[in-house]
């Protein structure tokens, strides 16, 4: 297994030169906390590198690795049939994270890149043999108290192995997928304590602190804090999907805000106070 540290800085200016680059971490950025994020950042990562399907996991010596997400190009995710097997037994054997793990640095980056014949035969078996999984290239970062977070990309055995142009482009794509995916995750989690809020309190609590927003402005934003889309929030309402899109602008502007990352921010505010 080969892994390698990186440069957060170069990799965060080599996106703000690329224009492309830079439309698709802003589409990423939109699609924060929504369910198909991890498709976003497939088709994101294939603007860069051929990727078959990714997945992403935290591994924690203290206790059962967790999969917070994944997503397939083409035909069945077979992620979770992967991460069944590795959450049962492999996770305690499998040391292909080891050396990455050990070239982290507190907000730090890593890469780490292993072909399947890197494997033992158990975990090959289970999982690479059984899918026709070539190879897997990680994106590493220190998860704190949590412990080590990776995106891991991956390409089926009729594609060739990730070679050094391909791993370079990574790299520098590397940054932004390490925050946007924490983001993300941290945003999912805060979804899941607003809902334990429930709908009323959490519309009462924004209104209180900003009185400028209509009601139809705080429906709507308190159905994107719960994780709602926009087709769902007009049926819940009775809208159109242009009139949601038209609330939603309206609330931003009076919240002083692009993002729904931002207003979940403000929600966990409320939740605090």
């Amino acid at each position: 297994m080969n892994a390698w540290s990186l440069s957060t800085g170069t990799a965060g200016g080599a996106c703000e030169r690329d224009r492309r680059t830079g439309a698709g971490v802003e589409r990423l950025i939109c699609a924060l906390g929504q369910a198909d994020f991890g498709k976003s950042l497939l088709h994101e990562l294939n603007e860069v590198v051929y990727v078959d399907f990714l997945s992403v996991y935290q591994l924690d010596k203290k206790s059962l690795p967790r999969m917070f997400l994944s997503s397939s190009l083409h035909g069945v995710d077979v992620s979770a049939d992967c991460f069944k097997s590795y959450q049962a037994k492999l996770h305690a054997r499998d040391h292909t994270f080891d050396s990455a793990m050990q070239l982290l640095t507190p907000g730090g980056l890593a890469m780490t890149y292993a072909h399947q014949k890197q494997f033992a035969p158990a975990h090959r078996d289970a999982i690479y043999s059984r899918h026709g999984i070539l190879d897997r290239l990680s994106i590493v970062c220190d998860g704190g108290q949590d412990g080590l977070l990776a995106a891991n990309l991956y390409r089926f055995e009729r594609c060739p192995t990730f070679g050094s142009k391909d791993v370079d482009a990574i790299g520098q794509f590397a940054a932004t997928v390490a925050a946007c995916v924490t983001k993300h995750i941290a945003i999912c989690n805060q979804q899941s304590q607003l809902q334990g809020v429930g709908h009323t309190a959490l519309a009462a609590r924004l209104g209180r602190v900003h009185p400028g927003l209509t009601r139809r402005e705080l429906d709507v934003c308190e159905g994107l804090l719960i994780g709602r889309t926009y087709d769902g929030i007009a049926v819940d309402l009775g809208l159109s999907v242009a009139t949601v899109k038209t609330y939603r602008a309206r609330a931003f502007d009076k919240l002083g805000i692009n993002f729904k990352s931002q207003l979940f921010a403000i929600a966990s505010g409320l939740l605090d106070s």
